[in-house]
């Protein structure tokens, strides 16, 4: 399976950026993290996170 690292690491960083701006300073240092993750890891963090990485699969190759 091929996954949309760019589509993922988007919504990622919104979805912890919004944690931060909401009052989780913690969320902040996954932000940082995630504009600096591989794809692999990625995946593994949208999984820890409770995010499905398949939605971000790759279709119609």
């Amino acid at each position: 399976m091929e996954i949309d690292v760019d589509a993922l690491r988007a919504y990622l960083l919104d979805y912890c950026g919004t944690a931060a701006l909401s009052g989780m300073g913690a969320a902040m240092m996954d932000v940082w993290d995630i504009e600096r993750m591989d794809g692999y890891s990625l995946c593994r963090k949208a999984e820890q996170l409770g995010v499905d990485p398949r939605r971000f699969e790759v279709r119609g190759w």
